[in-house]
């Protein structure tokens, strides 16, 4: 389909080859990878090399440890397999956030690691980061607080996602142990811990994310601060919805 595309000049699109390294997400398997360089390069596209994403590295430490090492396993395999079909891999391209620690294969030529400029929740008790590495909040405000020992925020799962559960929360606030138990559409419900804080009506909350993709994509721009939360900058989110 990508040479039918190019039509007459399939040799100005370079290409690489996704292979599978335990995600099970999309991708070839690695032994696959020669084959599939050389059927691109005989419908007249230039293959250049590989790349993978080692998603099942997100329990814990061991784990990502483990997937990045499958994944340098497979990489190096399919490298080979370019190599035997007259192929040089100029491009063998790794990720992600919570393997980038354990990505030190001489092999890799670039790492793609998304949520690492900001950091979220999932990373921090995967330890890929810390607590206070966590560089993007979403200002929530109090709206109402009329069921004892709780309060209700103005950000829902429309700015948070879904992702959480009762367990872990659904989001949790800066600088504190409250988590969002529960999150509507438009609304997330936050049980106050015993004498922690008690935000009134009004008060305006750094809720940070579990996972911060699908937070940047729900917003227009972002806003920079400073430590102090003087607003510095407005950044526009130009590619919304396209980011992996």
């Amino acid at each position: 389909a990508l040479a039918d595309a190019m039509g007459d000049e399939p040799d100005r699109l370079e290409v690489v080859i996704e292979v599978d390294c335990g995600a099970r997400r999309s991708g070839a398997p690695p032994e696959a990878a020669g084959d599939l360089a050389l059927a691109a390069r005989k419908r007249g596209l230039v293959p250049v090399g590989v790349f993978t994403y080692p998603g099942h590295g997100g329990a814990d430490q061991d784990a990502r440890r483990r997937a990045a090492q499958d994944q340098e396993a497979t990489l190096t395999a399919a490298v080979r397999g370019l190599e035997a079909v007259g192929v040089t891999a100029e491009v063998v391209s790794a990720g992600s956030t919570p393997t980038l620690e354990f990505s030190t294969s001489g092999v890799i030529t670039e790492i793609r690691p998304g949520e690492y400029v900001f950091g979220d929740l999932n990373n921090a008790r995967l330890g890929s980061c810390t607590e206070d590495q966590i560089a993007l909040f979403v200002a929530g405000t109090v709206v109402s607080d009329w069921v004892p020992g709780q309060v209700i925020l103005d950000v829902g799962n429309k700015a948070l996602s879904k992702e959480g559960s009762p367990e872990i929360g659904y989001g949790g606030i800066a600088g504190t142990t409250a988590v969002l138990s529960k999150v509507n559409e438009y609304h997330g419900f936050l049980p106050l811990p015993d004498g922690e804080f008690r935000p009134g009506v009004g008060s305006v909350v750094p809720v940070v994310p579990n996972h911060v993709c699908p937070v940047v994509l729900g917003f227009e721009e972002l806003i920079v601060t400073d430590s102090t939360g003087t607003s510095l900058e407005r950044w526009p989110v130009d590619a919304r919805g396209f980011l992996n």
